[in-house]
Protein backbone atom coordinates (compact mmCIF):
# COMPACT_ATOMS: atom_id res chain seq x y z
CA UNK A 1 0.00 0.00 0.00
CA UNK A 2 1.70 2.78 -0.90
CA UNK A 3 0.70 6.62 0.82
CA UNK A 4 0.87 9.75 0.06
CA UNK A 5 0.85 12.02 2.67
CA UNK A 6 0.40 11.81 7.10
CA UNK A 7 -3.43 12.79 6.16
CA UNK A 8 -3.93 9.62 4.11
CA UNK A 9 -2.54 7.35 6.69
CA UNK A 10 -4.80 9.35 9.24
CA UNK A 11 -7.81 9.08 7.54
CA UNK A 12 -7.46 5.27 6.26
CA UNK A 13 -6.84 4.11 9.95
CA UNK A 14 -10.24 6.57 10.93
CA UNK A 15 -12.25 4.91 8.54
CA UNK A 16 -11.14 1.47 9.59
CA UNK A 17 -10.92 2.25 13.23
CA UNK A 18 -13.95 4.33 14.10
CA UNK A 19 -17.27 2.49 14.25
CA UNK A 20 -15.26 0.32 16.64
CA UNK A 21 -14.39 2.99 18.60
CA UNK A 22 -18.15 4.35 18.89
CA UNK A 23 -19.38 0.96 20.11
CA UNK A 24 -16.38 1.16 22.81
CA UNK A 25 -17.56 4.92 24.37
CA UNK A 26 -21.16 3.57 24.33
CA UNK A 27 -20.19 0.63 26.06
CA UNK A 28 -18.16 2.66 28.55
CA UNK A 29 -21.37 5.04 28.82
CA UNK A 30 -23.87 2.31 29.38
CA UNK A 31 -23.07 1.47 32.99
CA UNK A 32 -23.69 5.03 33.83
CA UNK A 33 -26.95 4.88 31.59
CA UNK A 34 -28.09 1.86 34.02
CA UNK A 35 -27.19 3.70 36.90
CA UNK A 36 -29.21 6.47 36.01
CA UNK A 37 -32.89 4.46 36.22
CA UNK A 38 -35.14 4.02 38.91
CA UNK A 39 -37.07 0.95 37.60
CA UNK A 40 -36.99 1.98 34.35
CA UNK A 41 -37.49 5.29 34.07
CA UNK A 42 -34.70 8.07 33.84
CA UNK A 43 -34.94 10.12 36.51
CA UNK A 44 -33.53 13.87 36.80
CA UNK A 45 -29.70 13.98 37.63
CA UNK A 46 -27.66 16.78 39.06
CA UNK A 47 -24.89 18.24 36.48
CA UNK A 48 -21.62 16.24 37.61
CA UNK A 49 -23.39 12.85 36.21
CA UNK A 50 -24.03 14.85 33.22
CA UNK A 51 -20.52 15.47 32.54
CA UNK A 52 -19.47 11.86 33.88
CA UNK A 53 -21.29 10.68 31.01
CA UNK A 54 -20.06 13.37 28.61
CA UNK A 55 -16.20 13.47 29.96
CA UNK A 56 -16.55 9.29 29.21
CA UNK A 57 -16.97 10.35 25.20
CA UNK A 58 -14.63 12.83 25.43
CA UNK A 59 -12.15 10.02 27.11
CA UNK A 60 -12.83 7.82 24.29
CA UNK A 61 -12.36 10.76 22.18
CA UNK A 62 -8.95 11.85 23.26
CA UNK A 63 -7.77 8.05 23.38
CA UNK A 64 -8.70 7.24 19.92
CA UNK A 65 -6.98 10.46 18.68
CA UNK A 66 -3.64 9.21 20.56
CA UNK A 67 -4.44 6.05 18.76
CA UNK A 68 -4.37 7.90 15.56
CA UNK A 69 -1.31 10.33 15.91
CA UNK A 70 0.49 6.52 17.02
CA UNK A 71 -0.53 5.21 14.43
CA UNK A 72 0.39 7.61 11.92
CA UNK A 73 4.06 8.24 13.39
CA UNK A 74 5.08 4.82 13.93
CA UNK A 75 3.95 3.77 10.28
CA UNK A 76 6.56 2.26 7.86
CA UNK A 77 5.53 5.46 5.51
CA UNK A 78 5.59 7.99 7.87
CA UNK A 79 10.00 8.86 8.15
CA UNK A 80 9.73 10.05 4.71
CA UNK A 81 6.64 12.30 5.05
CA UNK A 82 7.86 13.72 8.47
CA UNK A 83 10.64 15.15 6.76
CA UNK A 84 8.14 17.16 4.71
CA UNK A 85 7.13 20.52 6.69
CA UNK A 86 3.79 21.30 4.63
CA UNK A 87 2.69 17.59 5.25
CA UNK A 88 3.61 17.33 9.06
CA UNK A 89 1.48 20.65 8.68
CA UNK A 90 -1.74 19.54 6.82
CA UNK A 91 -1.84 16.56 9.35
CA UNK A 92 -1.09 18.75 12.29
CA UNK A 93 -3.96 20.80 10.96
CA UNK A 94 -6.11 17.37 9.55
CA UNK A 95 -6.04 16.24 13.72
CA UNK A 96 -7.66 19.45 14.94
CA UNK A 97 -10.47 19.75 12.74
CA UNK A 98 -10.92 15.94 13.61
CA UNK A 99 -11.31 17.31 16.90
CA UNK A 100 -13.58 19.80 16.61
CA UNK A 101 -15.55 17.57 14.01
CA UNK A 102 -16.18 14.83 16.90
CA UNK A 103 -16.98 17.78 19.12
CA UNK A 104 -19.78 18.93 16.87
CA UNK A 105 -20.94 15.59 15.17
CA UNK A 106 -20.64 12.87 17.95
CA UNK A 107 -19.52 14.55 21.61
CA UNK A 108 -21.99 17.39 21.82
CA UNK A 109 -25.27 15.56 20.34
CA UNK A 110 -24.55 12.27 22.16
CA UNK A 111 -24.28 14.54 25.51
CA UNK A 112 -27.66 16.74 24.95
CA UNK A 113 -29.27 13.29 23.42
CA UNK A 114 -27.95 11.84 27.29
CA UNK A 115 -29.26 15.05 28.85
CA UNK A 116 -32.81 15.04 26.90
CA UNK A 117 -33.38 11.42 27.98
CA UNK A 118 -33.26 12.67 31.51
CA UNK A 119 -35.56 15.87 30.42
CA UNK A 120 -33.10 17.90 31.04
CA UNK A 121 -33.06 20.82 28.44
CA UNK A 122 -31.93 24.26 30.25
CA UNK A 123 -30.41 26.15 28.00
CA UNK A 124 -27.65 27.09 30.40
CA UNK A 125 -26.40 23.77 31.44
CA UNK A 126 -26.11 22.88 27.56
CA UNK A 127 -23.87 25.85 27.29
CA UNK A 128 -22.04 25.17 30.00
CA UNK A 129 -21.59 21.22 29.11
CA UNK A 130 -20.22 22.48 26.05
CA UNK A 131 -17.69 25.03 27.28
CA UNK A 132 -16.24 22.01 29.30
CA UNK A 133 -16.43 20.09 26.37
CA UNK A 134 -14.42 22.95 24.12
CA UNK A 135 -11.87 22.95 26.88
CA UNK A 136 -11.08 19.24 27.07
CA UNK A 137 -11.21 18.89 23.03
CA UNK A 138 -8.60 22.17 23.30
CA UNK A 139 -6.39 20.12 25.66
CA UNK A 140 -6.15 17.32 23.45
CA UNK A 141 -5.83 19.39 20.32
CA UNK A 142 -2.67 20.78 22.16
CA UNK A 143 -1.14 17.66 22.88
CA UNK A 144 -1.51 15.89 19.76
CA UNK A 145 -0.14 18.55 17.77
CA UNK A 146 2.61 18.82 20.22
CA UNK A 147 3.47 14.98 19.99
CA UNK A 148 3.21 15.44 16.34
CA UNK A 149 5.70 18.33 16.12
CA UNK A 150 8.46 16.49 18.21
CA UNK A 151 7.86 13.10 16.18
CA UNK A 152 8.63 15.73 13.26
CA UNK A 153 11.56 17.18 14.72
CA UNK A 154 13.08 14.01 16.22
CA UNK A 155 13.28 12.89 12.21
CA UNK A 156 16.58 12.12 11.08
CA UNK A 157 17.31 14.85 7.91
CA UNK A 158 17.65 12.56 5.10
CA UNK A 159 21.17 12.23 3.45
CA UNK A 160 21.36 14.10 0.31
Amino acid sequence: MSTSSLVELARAYIEQEQPRRREQAEARVLPVRKRLTAEGEFRLVHPGVIWEACQTWLDETRRFGRDIVDHVLRHPQALPLLRQPDDVERFRRFIAEWLARELDEYIMPNCLAFMKERGIQVEQEVRIVRHRAEMVIAQVTKELLAQIHLAARRVPVAPS
